[in-house]
């Protein structure tokens, strides 16, 4: 019941969405693509907060935030290495959703509001492996809206493989992604 709840609110908050035409206007958990992180999380919590998925310095690197969220379990906001505004470059909303049934009905049901959203704006569906797995099990579950560039608003179930759940503690997920462009380039790029 709480799943569907939250559902609903991430439908209410596409709503405030209608006007937008800049991926910039759109807002999770009250954050958008170019604000400060500062301006929610003070130096030390972004620190404390910063998730170890790379060994070495990245041109980015991600902070999760997991208390306090009004829809989402966990949200992960991307942050360029030494950017001393700490400038939001991808806000990513996760819900922890095991089955993929029940992630593919959800995300089928988000995707409608979105359609009824962006009728204007090019959109993709694609099944696809993840990058970050090598073996080419773990699966992503997409529709994405692509505004100029690569900038892009992205629905999608993730579902890892067990290994990947295993090794690194991942679940699987119903995503709600606002990317930049110079994000979804290093992500191409191999990370680096």
């Amino acid at each position: 019941m709480k799943k569907l709840f939250i559902i609903i609110i991430i439908f209410i908050s596409f709503q405030s969405w209608t006007k937008a035409d800049d991926i910039r206007d759109f807002q999770i958990e009250g954050m958008s693509i170019g604000d400060s992180l500062l301006d929610f999380m003070s130096k030390s919590e972004i620190k404390n907060n910063e998730l170890q998925y790379f060994t070495t310095k990245r041109d980015y690197y991600i902070v999760g935030i997991f208390d306090d969220l009004k829809n989402y379990d966990q949200v992960e906001i991307y942050l360029k290495s030494n950017d001393k505004n700490y400038k939001i470059k991808t806000i990513a909303g996760m819900l922890k959703i095991n089955s993929l049934d029940k992630c593919l009905s959800d995300k089928v049901n988000i995707v409608k509001q979105v359609d009824n959203l962006f009728s204007n704006i090019n959109k993709q569906s694609d099944i696809k492996a993840h990058e970050a797995d090598a073996s080419g099990v773990s699966k992503q579950y997409i529709d994405q809206y692509n505004f100029n560039k690569m900038n892009h608003i992205r629905v999608e179930c993730m579902q890892w493989s067990k290994k990947m759940k295993k090794e690194r503690n991942f679940s699987n997920t119903l995503n709600v992604v606002v990317m930049a462009d110079e994000v979804h380039n290093w992500i191409m790029g191999g990370y680096k």
